[in-house]
């Protein structure tokens, strides 16, 4: 008697559980030998300023890795730009003053061509036009131009950097002027820019480095940006041990192979789903505990963007097609994996004459709290590291959902809660009616 599709799940879940116990016991002696979760990227500068130096001294030919334009070349080769111009002489600037703007990354080479990069590294949202400006100005200044951007899982700019017909143009574009790099392995859902989309990450670019270079500490400070970039956009990685221990069950019956693929294709599907139940949970306790005068909405967006938001009734709107002031949680990733808290109200800059003041005095009322600001979010807070990213809380996750909340439920409540209590009487003071 063939046995049941359920049979065979219990059997496989049954036997390779030990074997990754056994492998768990490897890593942790590997770990106390080795350090291997040990990153020294952890203690040094990655913001978005950080990182694009870190990407520029590689490119750069007269960079003191000694390497020369080693790296740029395997980048340029990858991007089939520059072909048959000399790269040897490139000069690298970061942060570089055009009158549009700054652009993270310049590569300009033989004078005639520019490889430029946009680092949205750290989730940082885009300016108006940036992009659309950035393209404009490449193109009256070279002859041939690239600009990447470099965003963590391979999302795209926003309708506000670019609008949506340019995009289209761009994508059947020959050569290509514009470009999406992931910094590692995309999980970006179709969103548009498929045809925009690179095929190899930053990652991969690093690896590649890594191969190609025969300097023993070279090599080790490649590895160490690459686990970085793992560990900071990939989310969770599993270990070899664990990898080697799956891949010789798997291989040892066809029937594993069958039921693993079965796993894989419902797990895509059923990830995203655990998360949007996940902040439902959050939200419905949120509702318990802040005012009843508080009107809030959950939402999920095409794209895959995620949030909460919450606003006093009482509070006025800056004009009529502007929106109000609002208590915000929002996932900055399109992928659950990069989570931030606090207050978004629209733009000094977007809001009538008469408004303004009212906007300015409350960019700077809660610039008082001493935390982050932009001009989107005049206070805000990525929450703590540990629950930024839900993908390797998955299963933790499912299991408060199943007893209706829990340690990571209680986090998000209670940290938007602590927000809210910061900020709500100062909004009140100054939006309320």
């Amino acid at each position: 008697m063939e046995p049941t599709p359920q049979q065979e799940l219990e059997r496989f879940f049954a036997e390779v559980a030990p074997r990754l116990d056994t492998a768990q016991t490897l890593d942790d002696e590997l770990d106390r030998q080795l350090a291997r979760r040990f990153n020294v990227f952890r203690y040094l500068r990655t913001d978005e300023m950080g990182f694009s130096k870190m990407i520029a001294d590689l490119l750069d030919p007269a960079g003191d890795h000694g390497q020369g334009a080693a790296f740029l070349k395997l980048l340029t080769e990858k991007l089939d730009f520059a072909k048959g111009v000399n790269i040897d002489h490139a000069k690298v600037q970061t942060e570089r003053q055009i009158d549009v703007g700054r652009l993270d990354i310049a590569v300009e080479i033989d004078g005639s061509h520019c490889l430029a990069i946009e680092n949205k590294s750290n989730f940082a949202g885009d300016q108006e036009s940036q992009v659309e400006s950035y393209l404009r100005w490449l193109k009256r200044q070279y002859r041939r131009s690239l600009l990447i951007y470099l965003s963590p899982t391979g999302y795209g700019p926003s309708e506000a950097s670019v609008d949506a017909e340019t995009i289209r143009d761009l994508a059947t574009e020959t050569p290509r002027r514009f470009v999406i790099m992931p910094c590692d392995a995309s999980d970006a859902s179709e969103d548009g820019f498929d045809s925009l989309r690179l095929s190899f990450s930053l990652v991969d670019w690093l690896a590649d480095c890594r191969r190609n270079c025969d300097v023993d500490r070279l090599r080790w400070y490649l590895r160490e940006v690459e686990t970085h970039c793992q560990q900071t956009y990939g989310g969770y990685i599993v270990t070899d041990s664990k990898k080697k221990a799956v891949e010789d069950f798997l291989r040892g019956d066809r029937r594993n192979l069958a039921v693993a693929l079965a796993v894989h294709e419902t797990w895509r599907e059923l990830a995203p789903r655990i998360k949007q139940e996940f902040l439902g949970l959050i939200w419905k306790q949120l509702k318990r505990e802040l005012p009843e005068d508080m009107d809030k909405s959950l939402g999920y967006s095409e794209g895959g963007w995620s949030h909460i938001c919450i606003r006093r009734n009482g509070w006025r709107r800056y004009d009529a097609k502007k929106p109000f002031t609002w208590l915000y949680m929002e996932d900055q990733s399109k992928g659950g994996t990069k989570w931030k808290i606090g207050v978004v109200s629209p733009p000094p800059s977007s809001v009538s004459k008469d408004d303004r003041e009212r906007r300015d005095r409350l960019q700077e009322k809660l610039g008082q709290l001493g935390k982050k600001q932009s001009h989107l979010w005049p206070y805000w807070e990525w929450v703590d590291a540990r629950y930024q990213n839900w993908n390797p809380l998955i299963p933790q996750i499912g299991e408060e959902l199943r007893e209706g909340g829990g340690e990571i439920t209680n986090y998000f409540v209670g940290k938007f809660k602590e927000i809210a209590d910061q900020t709500i009487c100062i909004i009140d003071s100054i939006d309320g009616r």
